[in-house]
């Protein structure tokens, strides 16, 4: 139900109204200029309620206050227009209007009207609008609004000579301020938390976009907090496309990000089906595991499982953009260390000897084929048939027998190294 509420707001007329002005502001900034908006079109309306009840009582007598309640309405609703200066220009804009026509009211119609408890609300929106990193700008302004209230309240106990003083009337409008000011507040106040938690809704999507929910949850519970595991028993894997470099030259840029976010994300996918956690890509290359952050109990079947998926994707993913993609694929098994690096920008990597040794079985794999070590050989061989691949001088491990996955004929792996 909510997410059909929020996909009819998404580029409805109300949603340009609320955003207007805010083209080219992003975070916290554009959140607070939305928040002016809202704020300037409550105060309008509001206005304009008074403007039409002090007309249809008594227009003769109340005609300054029928008028300049529709010079306040019109003042509010233009707040857009000093968005380009930031949030303090919006904020101080709203605050300068209130103030001055609240107070120009109260001095019309006296204390009892109740006019000048609008005031109150400016403590509530000056924050929402300009944020709690504007403390100090904030306090200035609620003092103001405090220090009119006070003035308001000793130099103006009854209305202005000619104003129309009904005492029935004189309640109306203090119950009418009432709720006028408690609306603003409630909706401003409302609507500035809901921007809030959308925001950090977002934040925690891109956080679990970027490393596994667990982890993104710890990070986010506890900011601080240093996250360094060790893993006993985790599969590796590393893929990429054979020919990637003058595929690019021929494809050119854009086509090229076109492929590989198409390719990706049908890899995503099914890493998630699998219970595999992917954890990054660099440039053509596709880095998964098996067993992070959580023991997989089955983590080479379920590693396996993906590398053929990836192996269909490619072609089928080839195929939708016009171009035959062959990929290799490495895979290795062992111990492991995981956590997150960075403090601006956090990354979630892992390390150890399965992850260098995964990255280079796929860059002496065979194209079509996952490359593995004996340790997997002998976890799968029930399952897969294996073909030797002899056996390959690989930097940091020395000699190490490989073998090819369902391969079939497959040609020979490539120079070692």
């Amino acid at each position: 139900m909510r997410e059909d509420i929020r996909s009819q707001f998404r580029g409805s007329w109300v949603e340009r109204l609320v955003t207007l002005g805010t083209e080219g502001w992003y975070g916290q900034d554009r959140l607070g200029l939305i928040v002016a908006n809202v704020t300037g079109y409550l105060v309008s309306i509001s206005s304009l309620g008074f403007a039409v009840t002090y007309a249809l009582h008594h227009y003769s007598s109340l005609q300054p206050l029928v008028w300049g309640n529709v010079a306040l309405a019109a003042c509010a609703s233009v707040t857009p227009l000093f968005h380009r200066f930031g949030r303090i220009a919006a904020g101080l804009w709203l605050s300068l209007v209130v103030f001055v026509f609240v107070g120009w009211f109260t001095s019309l119609l006296g204390r009892e009207s109740g006019v000048m408890l609008n005031l109150i609300a400016t403590a509530a929106v000056s924050f929402a609008i300009l944020g709690l990193e504007r403390v100090r700008l904030v306090a200035v302004i609620c003092v103001l609004a405090g220090a009119i209230i006070i003035y308001s309240w000793m130099a103006w106990p009854g209305p202005a000579p000619g104003i129309h003083d009904d005492p029935d009337f004189m309640r109306q409008i203090f119950v009418t301020a009432i709720v006028s000011v408690m609306t603003i507040m409630f909706v401003v106040v409302y609507y500035a938390f809901y921007l809030a938690r959308q925001a950090q809704g977002r934040l925690q999507e891109l956080m679990k976009s970027m490393m596994p929910d667990a982890i993104a949850e710890r990070l986010m519970a506890n900011e601080g907090e240093t996250i360094a595991e060790a893993h006993e028993h985790v599969v590796v894997l590393f893929s990429d496309i054979v020919g990637f470099v003058e595929m690019s030259n021929r494809l050119g840029a854009v086509r090229v990000v076109s492929l590989l976010d198409d390719l990706f994300r049908a890899f995503d996918e099914y890493a998630v089906l699998h219970g595999v956690e992917k954890i990054k890509t660099i440039g053509d290359a596709y880095m998964a595991v098996a067993g992070v952050p959580s023991p997989h109990y089955d983590a080479e079947r379920a590693m396996t499982a993906l590398a053929s998926d990836m192996f269909r994707l490619a072609h089928e993913v080839g195929e939708r953009h016009g171009v035959e993609l062959e990929m290799r694929i490495g895979m290795a098994s062992g111990p492991i260390m995981a956590g997150v690096v960075g403090k601006s920008k956090y990354s979630y990597d892992v390390w150890g000897a399965a992850v260098n040794l995964a990255a280079r079985l796929e860059h002496v794999g065979t194209p079509g084929c996952v490359v593995v070590t004996g340790d997997i050989k002998v976890a799968l061989q029930e399952d897969h048939k294996f073909e030797r691949a002899g056996t390959v001088e690989l930097k940091g491990f020395g000699k190490v027998p490989i073998w090819r996955m369902d391969c079939g004929g497959a040609a020979p792996v490539r120079a070692t190294r």
